[in-house]
């Protein structure tokens, strides 16, 4: 009787342990939904937003050790993307670059597309830092260095959960921005099988495989659900 009841007083403050952490994010998220945070996305995916094919995004929990459930992963670990209500601002591919009619902007690789800096001194002497920094706009800057004055594009935060990679949908895979491909074809060409889900799993593993989170893995992932603002 003395193992059961220490026994019992061990799973008893577990839960407890689980239930404060949890109560403890509740506070939390009010102060999370009114952050604006940074988001990295490669340019077929910023093509995907601006199309509005893209509403989802799915992010490695880090660490993923001593996870072993969403409760767990839901009480012990704030999204580093927010909470419903928050907002993000993108980072993508870009460079600072003058036009030949002395207009000074940024381009972003992802379309092409040219946006003028805002007429300030404040504006001019950012955009003559970054202009100098990558030889005056001849060569790409990564996203990870996009200041947030560069970004053109937010999102609105709509939902956030937490789930095992390879619980992805096919719906979801068309809500990360992916195109349905031919799998198969039936015998004397009579059908054709198109999916979404493919594609995400090669697109994943060409990004994660080589960190460690391949699909293979089945990590698990923050689902971000977004929409542009």
């Amino acid at each position: 009787m003395v193992g059961a009841e220490h026994e019992g007083a061990r799973v008893l403050t577990g839960w407890r342990t689980t239930c404060e952490l949890w109560w403890g994010n509740q506070s939390q998220l009010m102060g999370a939904a009114m952050k604006e945070r940074p988001i990295l996305f490669s340019s077929e995916m910023v093509r995907a937003i601006l199309d509005g094919r893209k509403t989802q995004t799915r992010r490695v929990v880090n660490p993923q050790s001593l996870l072993d459930n969403k409760t767990r992963v839901t009480a012990c670990y704030e999204c580093p993307y927010g909470a419903p209500g928050g907002h993000l601002w993108v980072r993508e591919t870009w460079r600072a670059v003058e036009l030949d009619n002395g207009n000074d902007g940024i381009l972003y690789k992802a379309d092409n597309h040219f946006k003028s800096i805002e007429n300030s001194q404040a504006a001019a002497d950012l955009w003559c830092d970054a202009y100098a920094d990558r030889k005056y706009g001849n060569k790409w800057r990564p996203s990870i260095f996009m200041p947030r004055w560069a970004s053109r594009i937010a999102l609105a935060v709509t939902d956030v959960r937490v789930e095992r990679l390879q619980e992805i949908s096919e719906e979801d895979a068309i809500a990360e921005g992916l195109q349905k491909e031919v799998i198969s074809v039936g015998y004397q060409n009579d059908s054709v099988t198109l999916r979404a889900r493919p594609k995400f799993v090669y697109l994943w593993d060409k990004i994660n495989s080589d960190r460690g989170y391949s699909f293979e893995s089945n990590p698990w992932v923050w689902v971000i659900s977004f929409k542009v603002v």
